[in-house]
């Protein structure tokens, strides 16, 4: 979930950011309204603007060291087996860190700042998906597409962990992320498997925060 959490919080405003001091999450039984926090729509608009940035960095980037081949990037040869496999490896690893939520203390103040700032109530299980697609396609482009043809994949992925650095723990995370899809793109020779990957795993990790707050609204 790291392109819609960067957006989110750096678009909320400084009162609507969670107190980092504070681990309780805001009450979604009606009592406190979501007025004033982010709808999802308007965050998938800004995702959206931020994935077309991507793609364009990227295409810049890629012709500037020679390696813009979008048919190397995605071959047509055994594309739908890559898709598969990426979404298969992209699950396991999306469920396994949902799985460490409860017992991450770090894992669950990203999950408190997101649902600080962002208009819960209103989140669709579809939207998990729609930010899955946005996160998922350009920053594999731009990662795993471009920089990591010219910086290596131990370099890429110590970047890509770092522009979503937002604490160490989800540092870490992202780093971790980064690797496996890097590693999947280098395995799969193209960007099939990853992206796939990419898009299970946010799309996992954002429907199980919705999850989690609709179970969190029926036990108040």
């Amino acid at each position: 979930m790291k392109v819609f959490t960067a957006c989110t919080l750096f678009l909320s405003t400084p009162e609507e950011r969670p107190d980092r001091s504070s681990q309780t999450p805001a009450s979604p039984d009606g009592e406190q309204p979501q007025r004033g926090r982010m709808h999802p729509h308007t965050l998938m608009g800004y995702t959206a603007l931020l994935g077309l940035a991507m793609i364009a960095v990227a295409g810049l980037w890629a012709d500037m060291i020679g390696e813009c081949d979008l048919g190397a990037w995605f071959p047509a040869d055994h594309w739908l087996a890559a898709v598969i496999l990426g979404g298969l490896a992209g699950t396991v690893f999306a469920l396994a860190v949902g799985s460490l939520l409860d017992y991450f203390p770090a894992f669950q103040h990203i999950e408190l700042m997101l649902q600080s700032v962002l208009d819960m109530d209103a989140l669709q299980w579809r939207d998990a998906l729609a930010f899955g697609l946005l996160a998922g396609i350009p920053e594999e482009i731009l990662f795993r597409g471009a920089m990591q043809a010219a910086l290596g994949w131990p370099l890429t992925s110590v970047l890509f962990g770092a522009l979503h650095a937002l604490s160490l723990a989800y540092f870490a995370y992202a780093t971790v992320a980064g690797a496996l899809l890097g590693g999947l793109a280098i395995w799969s020779g193209g960007l099939w498997t990853p992206v796939a990957a990419h898009i299970a795993i946010d799309t996992i990790l954002f429907a199980l925060l919705i999850h989690r707050w609709r179970r969190t609204a029926r036990g108040a």
